[in-house]
């Protein structure tokens, strides 16, 4: 039995103290997502592919529909040749020079998300602390079924890169997804330094959500992946969203889920857990 000196210094060692507000919090779990599965999620990654996370005790997520709270794209390598394309959707010449300078980070491994900061890129390792951590990813090739619905995106919003390819798909083309993914992450890299869509507006993409931001890179193929804004309840109001949950759809294969996700909810069907 433990004595009650060794019981009071193995809770002591699991408070976190915050000076500012002043609060003291019990933390005994630490985050989730393990070294293990950090290892195992480096190994089957591939640029294009979407991450969704959850925090178990985070209030936010408490406010957000479904299990995951959190969605970003991962770009794969960012270097010193991408500079020049961070921040171009910026309206004003600082705003551009800002995010080109100090939001803009080269690596390996990166991700580009949106949080309250706004629009920015950091590296694979800083995003996956966190409690649950899923991947998924398009198609290995993108087809127009007979009877696709219609695009949710305004014509008028797409580059013309992206009508190309979709001109290419209503030809019947069967498009690989290496080619919207490398058109995707141009996009997230275009909107680095964007600030946060607190209002959650997907009808104006000035700002951008952290759903709103991958939605609005894989616009040229929303319809295919099933993704569409829709009403749902945030933050107690109703609002025209997608919430993370929504890429858990039919159309985008799961590639992986850490052993939190296998755990708290193995009927979402991931892959079995492959140790080495």
């Amino acid at each position: 039995m433990k004595k009650l000196s060794e019981w009071f210094l193995t809770i002591f060692g699991d408070i976190k103290v915050f000076r500012f507000p002043f609060f003291l919090v019990y933390d005994p779990g630490s985050y989730q997502v393990k070294g293990d599965d950090v290892r195992a999620l480096l190994r089957v990654l591939q640029p294009g592919d979407i991450l969704l996370r959850a925090y178990t005790n985070y209030l936010d997520g408490k406010f957000i529909p479904g299990k995951f709270s959190h969605a970003g794209l991962y770009c794969g390598a960012v270097g010193e040749d991408d500079r020049a394309l961070a921040g171009t959707r910026q309206r004003s010449r600082g705003a551009r020079d800002e995010a080109q300078s100090a939001l803009f980070h080269t690596g390996e491994q990166m991700v580009i998300h949106a949080m309250a900061e706004g629009v920015f890129i950091e590296d694979i390792l800083t995003f996956s602390r966190c409690d649950q951590l899923v991947v998924l990813r398009l198609p290995e090739h993108i087809t127009l079924p007979a009877g696709a619905p219609p695009s949710p995106v305004d014509a008028a919003l797409l580059s013309p890169e992206e009508h190309s390819l979709r001109e290419r798909l209503a030809s019947g083309e069967a498009i690989p997804r290496a080619e919207f993914a490398a058109l995707a992450i141009a996009e997230a890299l275009r909107n680095v330094g964007r600030g946060y869509d607190f209002g959650f507006d997907f009808t104006d993409f000035k700002r951008l959500s952290c759903s709103e931001l991958v939605y609005w890179c894989y616009k040229a193929v929303a319809e295919l992946i099933d993704v569409r804004p829709r009403t749902v309840k945030v933050l107690f109001l109703k609002r025209l969203a997608i919430p993370p949950d929504d890429f858990l759809n039919h159309q985008l294969q799961r590639i992986w889920a850490s052993a939190s996700v296998h755990m708290r909810y193995p009927a979402l069907g991931f892959p079995p857990i492959r140790r080495r």
